[in-house]
């Protein structure tokens, strides 16, 4: 028994140092980073907290925008930054928020005459209330009037994510409920529209929703690449707090630290965010294990690349598409290009939604997926297969896959090929100041650029986002109608 127990004590001390000496080296690995500059570094002293919720209505939120955008000034003046035309914080910059018609890195709304509805507009982590803004104009020809508030710890400096928490976004989502409910045709219908994170926090208010006594329950959802689940290793990612408040080792908190060249996303990335994100996910999976409160979810409409690199895609239907009720739910995917090069060079290629589907048929949601007619051609078609059905239908597309896009992305779902910003850079804007990063492919030397061949070349629009805006308003007149909903 001696012998066990001593050789149990070393493998535990084996283990306890191999872990310390990886910890560690990460630690060490991370200075090598680039420096943190002032937007990894301020601290906002007038962001909402969850804590002023009871206080603060429309109004007084947009006014705590304002009195961000004054302190972000001070603290990073625009003309105190070393000159660059791909700097969001220099004034002469292609990328200065300023320079666009509107900072749509704020809240803002859409009103429309004679409304049928109102909509909430919800979009993810790392990005601003631009990601919702093609969304928006489809729901407001939809005849809904939009809101669309920004998320705490967005919009600003990237550093307001380190200080941001999952209970400041669900509390501004209640905000902009109660706001959406002073508009016109608010007692006709309620639709919440969320992308990544945004689209996690339009599954959460519709769980939580019947124990708020003054909110209404959506009649419907709208989620693109939702962020049901994320990647396992998210619930290690805070283990950097043991010694990142040290300033020797400050760059540990941070995934990445790169250039904010981007108006409207943050591209540094602290590991606080994933932290949030798993004790978030792990709230919204208890309670959609409940069964009374996954039965009264609303109808979901969900667009969903089959390849994901930030959120689990599985999770859609493993996690919540199979607790839904049967009441006109409904999934669309984005298969990969199947007629792609570089299909041959994927790590693993990606197994056939529409064998899988129909091998679970029948199924209490439907599903639509965009998928090459044969392996031979870019030309797509639509396999529809309805909720209770066992026999899919094949409908003739015009669809064709842009040459060189093998796949989607998380980040492309929200965005047309006509985006000023992450479009495919052939429609002119008179609302750009200069730069498409949608349409960035640089080709060079290794080693060069400050950004990675990932940056540049991750599908930024979805090239069938005319198709997904017409699919979204038939939902909604069905939905709208009762059609969406069993008999």
């Amino acid at each position: 028994m001696l012998v066990f127990i001593r050789t149990g004590k070393w493998i535990a001390t084996v283990l306890a140092v191999l872990i310390l000496t990886i910890y560690f080296s990460s630690a060490f690995d991370a200075r090598r980073m680039p420096p943190l500059a002032p937007e990894h570094r301020i601290e906002f002293e007038q962001e909402f907290k969850a804590t002023h919720e009871d206080q603060t209505d429309w109004a007084a939120y947009l006014e705590i925008e304002n009195r961000l955008a004054i302190e972000l000034e001070e603290k990073i003046p625009s003309n105190s930054r070393s000159e660059s035309l791909a700097d969001r914080y220099f004034a002469n910059s292609w990328t200065f928020p300023g320079n666009y018609p509107s900072n749509w890195n704020r809240s803002y709304e859409m009103s429309v005459p004679s409304p049928r509805g109102v909509a909430v507009v919800l979009h993810g982590l790392t990005d601003s209330p631009y990601t919702m803004l093609a969304t928006a104009k489809t729901l407001a020809a939809a005849g809904y009037n939009v809101v669309a508030p920004r998320m705490p710890g967005h919009g600003f400096a990237v550093s307001g994510l380190v200080q941001a928490r999952w209970e400041d976004w669900t509390a501004a989502v209640r905000i902009a409920i109660r706001r959406a409910m002073e508009r016109p045709a608010a007692d006709q219908s309620l639709l919440i529209v969320g992308y990544s994170n945004g689209g996690l926090l339009a599954v959460d208010y519709a769980l939580r929703c019947r124990h708020y006594a003054e909110l209404p329950c959506p009649d419907g959802l709208v989620l693109m690449s939702p962020g049901i689940a994320i990647t396992r290793t998210a619930v290690v990612t805070n283990l950097h707090a043991a010694i990142s408040w040290m300033p020797y080792f400050e760059q540990f908190k941070w995934l990445n630290i790169l250039p904010e060249i981007d108006p409207f996303k943050f591209t540094s990335f602290p590991k606080r965010v994933p932290w949030e994100l798993h004790k978030f996910s792990k709230s919204v999976h208890e309670q959609l294990a409940n069964p009374a409160k996954a039965a009264a979810m609303p109808p979901v409409l969900t667009f969903q690349s089959l390849v994901d690199n930030t959120v689990r895609a599985e999770a859609v239907v493993t996690t919540l598409y199979d607790r839904l009720p049967s009441n006109g739910s409904e999934l669309v995917i984005y298969d990969i290009n199947r007629n792609s090069t570089m299909l041959h060079l994927m790590k693993n290629r990606p197994f056939d939604p529409a064998g899988y589907f129909s091998s679970l048929a029948p199924l209490k949601f439907g599903v639509t997926i965009l998928k090459n007619r044969d392996p031979s051609t870019n030309a797509v078609d639509l396999f529809s297969l309805a909720a209770g059905r066992t026999q899919a239908e094949i409908q003739t597309t015009t669809f064709q896959w842009p040459r060189q896009i093998y796949s989607l992305s998380h980040i492309a779902i929200p965005f047309g090929p006509d985006d000023m910003l992450y479009g495919d850079g052939t429609t002119e804007s008179e609302n750009n100041p200069g730069m498409v990063l949608g349409a960035l492919a640089p080709r060079g030397e290794r080693g060069v650029l400050l950004l990675t061949s990932d940056y540049f070349l991750r599908a930024r629009y979805n090239p069938f986002f005319d198709f997904q805006s017409r699919y979204l308003t038939e939902w909604l007149a069905e939905l709208d109608s009762g059609h969406a909903l069993p008999p």
